[in-house]
């Protein structure tokens, strides 16, 4: 393999990589906000007037609510939802950012690519824990946007797929499907080897 081949290859896999990560930010970014939007939509109802008028004579429930209402500040307060679905949004701009230079450079150097590998390196210092089964998603439908493909390359189970915003799953192995194949219809470049693709996430 000569150099101008190597490059090629090198752009590939940090364009594949970043797309990866935006994706798996993109992903952690809608699954926070969702749960913070609805625990605000939970206080606002449960402070209203009509809420207390529910449970006007009845102390028990007037307790309830009160306690529930607590309870929801409590937990946005220590998992801080909000707060993390924009550190989410930060990095999936960033890599975002990146996927685009990559796509720019019609003709990649050795530089180039030494460039985006380092850059992919300084975002990845600011990266939280990695979720490896929602990561292994993300890295299916990174490999369909730019290789295409029937089915998913990475082979994840029902209960990790269901997991995947909650557990960490760092034991879990997820084997490439040995029945995948790239579309015949390339759609990056011809000579992109789905074997070179890398399977981790850069955090």
């Amino acid at each position: 393999m000569n150099e101008e081949e190597d490059c090629l290859d090198r752009a590939f896999r940090a364009r594949h990589q970043a797309l990866r990560n935006a994706l798996y930010h993109l992903a952690r970014r809608g699954w926070l906000d969702g749960w913070n939007r609805l625990f605000n939509l939970l206080v606002i109802i449960g402070g209203t007037s009509a809420a207390a008028d529910l449970t006007r004579g009845n102390s028990q429930a007037y307790l309830l609510l009160g306690g529930a209402i607590a309870l929801i500040g409590a937990l946005q307060l220590v998992f801080d939802f909000g707060g993390r679905a924009r550190a989410h949004e930060t990095l999936q701009r960033r890599y975002y950012s990146l996927v685009a230079d990559i796509q720019s450079r019609i003709v990649p150097t050795v530089q180039d690519c030494a460039d985006w590998e380092a850059e992919m390196s300084r975002v990845a210092a600011d990266e939280p824990p990695t979720l490896r089964a929602l990561d292994a998603v993300a890295d299916n439908q990174a490999t369909a946007a730019l290789l295409g493909s029937s089915r998913p390359r990475l082979q994840v189970t029902r209960f990790e797929n269901l997991t995947r915003q909650i557990l960490s799953h760092n034991a879990s192995v997820f084997p490439v499907d040995p029945e995948w194949t790239a579309s015949e219809v390339e759609l990056t470049r011809p000579d992109a080897a789905p074997a070179q693709i890398e399977t981790s996430h850069t955090s």
